[in-house]
């Protein structure tokens, strides 16, 4: 069963010993440690380890900022909360969508960038579909990614597909290619990815985003401090245009693929039917 937020709330409440550090604990360490996923092009891990990409130089900038070295903590996507609540690290970066099932748990800084979801679907189910409605059947099959927003999505639009989840956002690209799914519900760069798949023709049936989704930093709900700084420097390297340059930088195709596979996954969902 796949994990759920309240789980890992529960778990991490049983940790009595363990909590966030406060922004002075932090200052006084010398460093911020910083929670990750590989998640192209926001976290790029290198096949010797190495890791780059939109969050690596956020964060990076950040530390210069704080005057903090910058420690990651690298841990599959679905358990990023868990790392924050159980005290290993004092943020994360890494794409990081504020939805209302984290805001339970997180607080988030101002948001620096958005991305929109779509469902890409194989030309052949999508003409059998028809409509979004029609893709909601036992017999297409939508991947999408454990501990992510595709994930939420695709459980809350298609809860009566057969739902494959997957660790990357390449994992579901290689899993569109061989047939092995009908169809993902992903974003940019991944859709213009999807649709350039040699073999089965992929489309996007349908005109709107199935969401919009913001993302930010996240802290847990009692630092504060921590918090109040990260939101001022938000808004200082927004008004520089730092955002926009970094987006240019790291959204392209090169970069979406960029990523080794993680020698961590998330745990199996059996899908909310």
């Amino acid at each position: 069963m796949k994990k759920s937020l309240f789980a890992v709330f529960c778990a991490c409440l049983a940790m009595s010993n363990a909590s966030a550090a406060d922004f002075e604990e932090i200052k006084a360490r010398g460093s911020l440690r910083v929670a990750v996923a590989a998640l192209s092009p926001f976290v790029i891990k290198a096949k010797d380890g190495t890791l780059s990409g939109f969050e690596i130089d956020s964060t990076q900038a950040l530390g210069e900022k704080l005057g903090l070295e910058i420690e990651y903590v690298e841990k599959p996507f679905c358990d990023l909360a868990e790392a924050v609540l159980s005290g290993e690290a004092d943020m994360i970066a890494s794409g990081y969508s504020n939805m209302p099932e984290r805001r339970r748990l997180l607080d988030f800084s101002l948001p620096y960038h958005d991305t929109e979801y779509f469902l890409v679907m194989s030309k052949d189910k999508a003409k059998k579909g028809k409509t979004l409605r029609g893709m909601n059947r036992r017999d297409i099959s939508i991947g999408f990614q454990h501990g992510g927003v595709s994930g939420m999505v695709a459980q809350g639009e298609f809860p009566g597909a057969d739902l494959k989840g997957y660790s990357s956002f390449t994992g579901i690209l290689e899993a569109l290619g061989a047939g092995e799914v009908d169809g993902a519900v992903l974003f940019d760069p991944y859709l213009d990815m999807a649709r350039e798949l040699d073999g089965v023709k992929h489309v996007i049936p349908h005109e709107f985003a199935l969401t919009r989704t913001i993302e930010a930093f996240a802290t847990d709900q009692e630092s504060d401090a921590l918090h109040e700084a990260l939101n001022e420097w938000v808004i200082e390297k927004d008004l520089a245009g730092y955002w926009d340059e970094l987006e240019e930088k790291w959204f392209s195709d090169q970069y979406a693929v960029a990523s080794a596979p993680p020698p961590y996954a998330c745990p199996a969902a059996t899908p909310v039917q």
